[in-house]
């Protein structure tokens, strides 16, 4: 029978979890973390078993997606915390609630020749908002409250991203303990909202109202409710320039919400016409490197960001006022208290989009088979009051170009934009969401990510399209790429892989389409068919970027 301080620390961690709001745990199985699944079982966790650390990391992030309430994954000790990383930048950069609990050897043992030891102490670096190396087998109280302190001192900063919580444990791992009765000390931080006083909110709303193109630039960000409704209610008083993308999140307001569709077909005197003299940007990452590059060479306005933490974005190379401030908050008041007006640069820019998605519903519908045109099949069967996940590269680009509905809530690993864990995000939104869920990926991205299906839970409410275009086909749509050598095998990564025996080998559903009549044949079953699919649609390689630049001229010259 293990003495019950050996199992302190785990015991504390369990209990400490669920006070503090986590309610899913992934595990990624091994020894040195028998002590946490143990007591982490105990204390009734919905759990998942996830071989792949790394997908185990990204699943956990996205369960962290659906209600902004916090997950958790464990990991045993050596490298296997280090295949957190990637999963923890993309928590770190999108402000996701992520847990990470990795079990570790005592301090006496790292660099001495014991197996699965590296220096996990500040493993994740900058990337981590807040840590704690807990001391092995706590002996007397003084050391148990300390674990205690630092442990809740670290997950009191998940609502701005991600935690570490580093857990030694010495040998023997297994045996039975008993922690009824138990009581653990709760440490809460009650939720605060941060305010500009009367003096300074005056000023910017002086500022706002003299403004004649009043642009408000939004990124990535979870649907929010409120700042909808202020959004909204500020259009109907004081109409503004909306620019946002699909994973803003804000479809139902007026405005521009493909920014490429505009950006990159503005004739010059367009460009003139586009121009603000006062940007205000809040949200997540833009995925639209076009708007980026046009707000840096535009001249004249100032631009103000909202941020809740003391990072300066100066994205655009502009930045005048960094607002450490709720959002909802501050546009809620502004549109009680601003005069109302009309707004006629608003109507202007909002005519030139009227006629930029004529010119984009008139290409859609004579143009060849190729990405663009299953993207067009796709968008417009996806589920209403659904979640809708795309992949990166070329993926999330194409989505950006198309109208979306108003009822889908949209996400995408934007905070570092990398290739990996787009399928075990999916994965871990589908496994806690009521709601249907759909991922597009491309052929590289789903290959990347396989072993997110590695899961002892696969969700029945995931729908996942693959656009198979043999290669990263980003690289034929960018300029640069095509001029190095051996591009096909170092850049594109051509390949002529059998994507149906991932599939097969976790015994999931799967179609495969190469033609615009079979996908118009299966594409409104494939959504309405219950239980978790893979549809397939290869498209050929080289023509899909020819018709996707013949697009971007085509609206240029409507």
């Amino acid at each position: 029978m293990l003495k019950t301080s050996s199992l302190y620390n785990a015991r504390l961690l369990a209990r400490i979890l669920k006070e503090h709001g986590c309610q899913h745990l992934v595990v990624a199985p091994g020894s040195r973390n028998a002590p946490l699944i143990k007591a982490c079982t105990a204390e009734g966790f919905e759990t998942y078993s996830i071989p792949d650390e790394r997908a185990a990391a990204f699943t956990a992030l996205g369960m962290a997606l659906e209600n902004g309430k916090p997950a958790a994954v464990i990991c045993t000790s050596g490298s296997a915390a280090a295949n957190f990383l990637p999963a923890v930048t993309e928590a770190f950069y999108q402000k996701v609630p992520l847990v990470v609990i990795s079990a570790d050897r005592p301090k006496e043992w790292i660099g001495q020749g014991a197996g699965q030891t590296i220096q996990q102490e500040g493993l994740y670096g900058k990337h981590i908002l807040g840590e704690a190396n807990l001391i092995r087998e706590p002996k007397d109280d003084l050391a148990k409250q300390y674990n205690l302190r630092i442990s809740q001192e670290a997950l009191l900063k998940l609502h701005k991203g991600p935690v570490h919580i580093n857990v030694p444990f010495d040998e023997p791992l297994y045996g039975d303990f008993n922690s009824e009765g138990e009581e653990f000390r709760i440490i809460r931080r009650p939720a605060t909202e941060r305010h500009l006083n009367d003096e300074d909110f005056e000023e910017l709303k002086s500022r706002f109202e003299k403004a004649k193109r009043p642009m408000i630039l939004v990124g990535q960000m979870r649907p929010d409710p409120a700042l909808q409704k202020a959004l909204s209610e500020l259009m109907e008083r004081r109409p503004y320039l909306l620019l946002s993308e699909t994973i803003s999140n804000l479809n139902h307001i007026a405005g521009i919400h493909s920014i490429d569709r505009m950006v990159n077909t503005l004739k010059e005197e367009e460009a003139k016409l586009l121009e603000p003299d006062l940007l205000i940007s809040l949200g997540g990452e833009v995925v639209s490197k076009m708007v980026k590059n046009y707000l840096r060479q535009a001249k004249g306005f100032e631009h103000w960001h909202f941020t809740e933490d003391e990072i300066f974005k100066d994205t655009f190379h502009k930045l005048s006022l960094n607002l450490d401030c709720q959002a909802a908050w501050f546009f809620t008041k502004l549109s009680q208290s601003i005069e109302g007006n009309t707004n006629d640069w608003l109507k202007q820019v909002l005519n030139l989009e009227s006629r930029r998605a004529e010119a984009h519903q008139k290409f859609i519908e004579d143009c060849p088979f190729s990405d663009l045109k299953a993207y067009d099949y796709i968008l417009k069967h996806i589920p209403k009051d659904s979640v809708l996940h795309c992949a990166n590269s070329a993926g999330i680009r194409y989505a950006q170009l198309f109208d979306q509905d108003a009822g889908i809530r949209h996400y995408a690993n934007r905070g570092t934009s990398g290739i990996d864990g787009s399928t075990s995000t999916a994965i871990g939104h589908a496994t806690v969401s009521k709601s249907p869920v759909s991922l597009i990926s491309g052929d590289i991205a789903f290959q990347y990510d396989n072993a997110a299906f590695w899961n002892d839970r696969l969700p029945a409410n995931l729908k996942l399209i693959i656009i198979n275009n043999q290669g990263g086909n980003i690289f034929r749509i960018i300029k640069g790429p095509d001029q190095v050598q051996e591009f096909e095998r170092f850049q594109e990564t051509q390949h002529h892989l059998d994507l149906s025996a991932i599939a097969k080998l976790y015994g999931i559903n799967y179609r495969s389409v190469d033609n615009e009549q079979a996908l118009k044949d299966v594409i409104a079953g494939f959504f309405d068919q219950a239980g978790l699919e893979i549809l397939e649609i290869k498209t050929p390689r080289k023509k899909s970027p020819e018709v996707l630049k013949a697009y971007f001229s085509y609206l240029k010259e409507y």
